[in-house]
């Protein structure tokens, strides 16, 4: 009698062993749609919270978006999400602790066309007191990798726009500006200018994976912005730019001002 009892104990746990192995499955290319990544962890002055970028895949499956969350570094609570953005990243604690600068791409698809560039990011301020976060630069070609200064005064970035983006930036804001009534020729001239899509190739190296063609006549360089100037959700349009060592920052317009605040 025991003895048929062990083997229908045996045989039991066989069935159930082979019923565990049947119901997993190898992984699928269909999985990474419910993958989460994180990344980008920076802690706060104080030490208290950690913010991050969440990274999901979209709706649509063709692409990721990113948010920013932070969670406190005890484990004491779930981690929450900070901005309501699908392609927010870069988060940068002030030393103060009491601002969060990030970098937010817009969500509105490029223009069509060979020569298209897609829609440029820009940097936004928000407040730990509470609040909804504020765009604080306008730059044609965008802004990236914000840093602040130790004294929470100033936030340093990368761009690379050039005068001549600022010259038609300008251009545009001024032709808007102008009333209708004085005719179709200012409509006209405020028309965007054509930009040919044809591609000379000087160089060995001229295309990446990911951006695409390398533009050598737009090279990265320092920008500067007063951290009270972006605090008070400013639009920050610059109009100066780096040049030289000797003479770093051609100063005019909000350039200026800045520099004098």
């Amino acid at each position: 009698m025991q003895r048929r009892f062990r083997l229908f104990a045996l045989l039991l746990c066989i069935a159930l062993a082979v019923c565990a192995v049947a119901q997993k499955r190898s992984i699928t290319e269909k999985d990474i749609f419910q993958f989460n990544w994180i990344g980008d962890p920076q802690i706060s002055p104080d030490g208290a919270r950690v913010a991050f970028v969440k990274v999901t895949v979209n709706e649509k499956k063709d692409g990721y978006d990113t948010s920013i969350w932070s969670v406190p570094t005890n484990g004491s609570e779930s981690p929450r999400r900070m901005t309501d953005g699908s392609r927010d990243s870069s988060p940068r604690w002030s030393p103060d602790g009491k601002w969060l600068v990030f970098v937010r791409a817009p969500e509105a698809p490029p223009a069509p066309g060979p020569a298209a560039r897609p829609v440029s990011p820009q940097l936004y301020m928000l407040p730990m007191s509470g609040g909804e976060s504020w765009k604080f630069t306008d730059l044609p070609r965008g802004a990236g990798s914000p840093v602040w200064s130790p004294d929470s005064r100033w936030i340093t970035f990368t761009s690379d726009t050039s005068p001549e983006d600022l010259a038609k930036q300008n251009k545009k804001g001024k032709s808007e500006d102008k009333p209708a009534a004085e005719g179709q020729n200012k409509a006209a001239e405020a028309a965007p200018e054509h930009e040919s899509d044809v591609r000379v190739i000087t160089r060995s190296v001229y295309r990446s994976n990911g951006p695409g063609y390398l533009d050598f006549k737009h090279v990265q360089h320092i920008w500067i912005v007063a951290a009270r100037i972006a605090a008070l959700g400013c639009v920050f349009r610059i109009r100066g730019w780096w040049k030289r060592p000797e003479n770093p920052l051609n100063q005019s317009g909000a350039a200026r001002a800045l520099a004098q605040s």
